[in-house]
């Protein structure tokens, strides 16, 4: 079975057509990140322009967020120093859950320094979902965003500490000072978590002060810390989840194990008091590992790992609407395109040929391989027609296959 994953969404700047991960990280070459910084070091970005996230997200926005924070109380949290304060427990302790108390509830701690955290924003603000779509499905990695309002006059959210996934600081407004303390824990997984009780060296590997349109690169487990200037701050950060080597392993191995009985049987009964019986148990426990081995495949396992790749981005189904109300005016010549921020594989066996997207499966026979390949492939640049799909399929056919893909959310009208 061979297994593809499709092509990232651009983006112009400058006059250059460059991707998600190029844009911020410009004029830092993404294979010089790669090479230099990626999981290994930080990275400092200044681009000397106070605006250039303000497509992403400005004070403004926040503010107009903020204003509607009474129908998202769980994604909201109030930080300082490292302590949390429960905005629901905050709401509810006043005795009304409308929305003139929650926001100024949110205010009233705001105003006495403390840092407002806005959890998960690009599932609600689409500028920023639409960039995570297009950065997830570049990166091949789930990215988080979350939003960092803290007050001016030396104040500070949260405690120092390492994430277990790797960050993009990007600052959108005003400045932040970043203390960072070098890693703590290599690389660590999810189930290393940093401990608060660990302590600190006395000083700071390095102090850096981030301004409007700078961006902080942090691998995971870096311990870091920052502190509000003057003004306030508002950063997006940008957690990504990547696919490590572990997850793919034990994922492999965990089929493994559910396939084969052998490995779901029992040591002998009495092993831990019985000399022969650990020796038999380390026989088969060699034999079973043997076995393991033998039963991993790694084109298989890097088929799965495709997979799951193509299904970390959202459902993205903007103007579907329209797009179902349209089909009906699908003509040979009509103009249609691949969703741009939408993450796929193509999978191709002897029986036929199927796109993953949306966390769903779209089959077709195997004669049409060839016409569902160019679909894929080629429907993420300038929009396509059905009857400049090459191959054997008649006009009809081609037609069928534009608007299943159009039903099925895959394409949209140009």
């Amino acid at each position: 079975m061979a297994t593809e994953t499709g092509e990232q969404a651009t983006r112009t700047r400058g006059g250059r057509l460059v991707s998600a991960l190029s844009w911020m990280l410009d004029p830092v070459e993404r294979e010089t990140f790669e090479e230099e910084f990626w999981e290994s070091r930080s990275l400092h970005v200044s681009h000397a322009d106070p605006h250039y996230f303000s497509e992403l997200l400005t004070l403004d926005d926040v503010d107009r967020l903020l204003a509607l924070v009474d129908a998202n109380l769980d994604t909201v949290r109030i930080i300082r120093d490292g302590q949390e304060i429960s905005v629901s427990e905050l709401v509810a302790s006043n005795g009304s859950t409308g929305r003139t108390t929650a926001v100024e509830a949110v205010y009233q701690h705001y105003r006495t320094g403390s840092t407002i955290v806005l959890n998960s924003l690009d599932r609600r603000w689409e500028p920023l979902g639409r960039f995570a779509a297009e950065l997830g499905a570049e990166i091949s990695a789930r990215p988080q965003m979350n939003v960092y309002l803290t007050p001016g006059g030396n104040e500070r959210g949260f405690a120092p500490h390492y994430d277990t996934h790797d960050v993009f600081i990007l600052q959108v407004h005003g400045s932040k000072r970043w203390s960072l303390y070098g890693s703590a824990h290599e690389l660590p997984l999810r189930s290393q978590p940093y401990n608060h009780a660990d302590p600190l060296p006395e000083e700071a590997e390095q102090e850096l002060e981030l301004t409007a349109g700078d961006l902080l690169y942090l691998p995971r487990g870096t311990v870091h810390a920052g502190t509000s200037m003057d003004s306030a701050s508002v950063h997006v950060t940008i957690g990504v989840h990547p696919l490590l080597w572990a997850s793919v392993l034990q994922d492999a191995v965990g089929q493994v194990l559910a396939d084969d009985v052998r490995f779901r049987t029992a040591l002998p009964l009495g092993f831990a008091r019985s000399g022969p019986l650990q020796r038999r148990t380390e026989d088969t426990l060699g034999e079973l590992v043997e076995l393991l081995a033998s039963r991993l495949a790694p084109a298989t396992m890097t088929a799965e790992a495709v997979k799951h790749a193509a299904a970390i981005g959202p459902t993205s189904l903007r103007h579907h609407l329209s797009d179902l109300e349209a089909l009906s005016s699908l003509r040979p010549t009509t103009l249609v395109r691949r969703r741009a921020d939408l993450g796929w594989a193509l999978n191709t066996t002897p029986e036929g040929v199927e796109l993953e997207f949306h966390h769903k499966k779209v089959r077709y026979p195997a004669h049409v391989t060839g016409e569902v390949r160019y679909v894929a492939e080629n429907g993420g640049g300038p929009g396509f027609s059905p009857e400049s799909i090459p191959g054997e399929l008649d006009e009809p056919g081609r037609l069928v296959l534009v608007e299943s893909l159009l039903r099925e959310g895959f394409l949209t009208f140009d």
